[in-house]
């Protein structure tokens, strides 16, 4: 191909038009070649032709799983962009080069920049598109890809042209179970966060009415493994929200273990006003990782085994009045509330300030620290009859099995004369 063919449009570095791309794959279609690329689609195999393009000539995927929450992340600091950036028109300009900062982001975290900034490393397998030039696999790659081509054309050469495969026609839901099975089946705990899985699944199950079951089964789960991820999520959105920080996913993407845990142990905790104010905790502990002495995940399970006596300091450190029964108070409760529930409803509401919210940490964390610490006391107090017990149970065990005909009793004596010391000492020990 020759630079002539390349659309007279200075706004093709990310994809020319819809027309000329049609064109190109045309023109290419009937040229023909040789070299084929093997596809799973729609539950057939197919081999499909290999063809030479621009890098120019794509445009990316919006709907790419990686990039979920960082375009609503995206949104949330940019307010002047367009609502519907990564919703509407995929050929806008704007949002083809958001699309790109984004994958580029994606690809320096995973190394995947660093891996072809090594000039050797070139193009091994084709990127995958859809009958209309969109990225339906290999986003992240050729954002790279134009990048370093970018930035050193002589170095990069090799980036120009790429290899590519044009899937033929087919719904949108086809190419999400085709991108499920190339990406997240593979490699989804290597690429991409929790939270952007779960910000995936929830934008295709909005957008293409999948069920919890459909989503299970496009992305190889079980169907309480995605409604377990999606409550996660609603709780990190929750907790964002509540923190000013509204779709600032970053910000939690490290925080998995610790929002599954909330979702896991919330319901052993009681009553709903329980269940909210431990919930109010989890949050609080959240805010300070570094000031729990112990795995956000862990802390937030000792602080559910140990519910009600935490929740007693809580209240004897901040006093709070119960709040008038309104009905947003009775649709939380299902029917109007217990006094107990209404007391634990104000403690929620007073710990949820950011003023009182180092304090009721403070008080978790140091209630939390204090059982532990009884625990292994507990266990250093017990630990003489526990070591005597599991000795004599070795020895009777001895007794049982090894009192036989065939039994080699060389170095018996000796072993024997050794635990008789160390039963005098036990002896004279008792004795004090």
């Amino acid at each position: 191909m020759s630079g002539n063919n390349i659309p007279a449009n200075p706004k093709t570095r990310f994809g020319w038009p819809l027309v000329h791309r049609r064109e190109e794959f045309r023109k290419k279609s009937e040229a023909g070649t040789t070299a084929t690329h093997r596809v799973v689609l729609q539950g057939q195999t197919r081999d499909l032709p290999i063809t030479r393009i621009h890098q120019n000539v794509p445009r990316y995927r919006l709907e790419n799983g990686r990039t979920a929450s960082a375009q609503v992340e995206y949104l949330a600091k940019n307010p002047s962009a367009r609502e519907d950036l990564f919703i509407g028109d995929p050929e806008m300009l704007d949002a083809q080069e958001t699309q790109h900062t984004l994958l580029l982001s994606l690809a320096n975290k995973s190394h995947l920049r660093r891996f072809f900034e090594y000039p050797p490393n070139k193009q091994v397998d084709p990127i995958l598109l859809d009958h209309d030039g969109f990225v339906v696999n290999g986003n992240r790659r050729l954002s790279t890809w134009r990048d370093l081509y970018l930035e050193d054309k002589a170095k990069y050469g090799h980036f120009e042209y790429i290899d590519v495969v044009v899937l033929p026609q087919v719904d949108s839901k086809a190419i999400d179970r085709l991108e499920a099975e190339l990406q997240i089946e593979k490699d989804i705990k290597a690429d991409y966060t929790w939270d952007a899985e779960a910000n995936m699944m929830l934008s295709r199950r909005e957008r293409e009415g999948y069920s919890d079951k459909d989503l299970a089964e496009l992305y190889g789960k079980k169907e309480s493994q995605v409604t377990e991820l999606i409550d996660m999520r609603n709780y990190a959105a929750e907790f964002l929200k509540s923190r000013g920080k509204e779709n600032m996913w970053s910000t939690v993407s490290g925080a998995e273990l610790a929002f599954r845990r909330i979702v896991t142990t919330r319901q052993k905790v009681g009553s709903t006003g329980r269940q909210e104010l431990f919930k109010e905790a989890a949050f609080a502990l959240i805010d300070k990782p570094e000031e729990v002495n112990d795995s956000l995940h862990d802390a937030i399970n000792g602080m559910a085994n140990n519910i009600v006596p935490i929740v007693e300091k809580l209240r004897a450190a901040f006093d709070v009045i119960p709040p008038a029964v309104d009905a947003d108070t009775e649709n939380l409760f299902g029917s109007a509330p217990a006094k107990g529930d209404l007391v634990e409803l104000a403690l929620t509401k007073e710990i949820s300030k950011p003023e009182n919210a180092p304090k009721a940490r403070e008080i978790i964390v140091d209630f939390i620290e204090s059982q532990k610490l009884l625990k292994r006391e507990n266990k250093t107090v017990n630990k003489l009859l526990d070591c005597c017990g599991k000795a004599n149970s070795a020895l009777q065990e001895a007794i049982n099995i090894g009192l036989g005909p065939d039994t080699k009793i060389d170095g018996v004596e000796a072993q024997l004369a050794i635990i008789e010391s160390q039963v005098q000492k036990i002896r004279a020990f008792l004795k004090v």
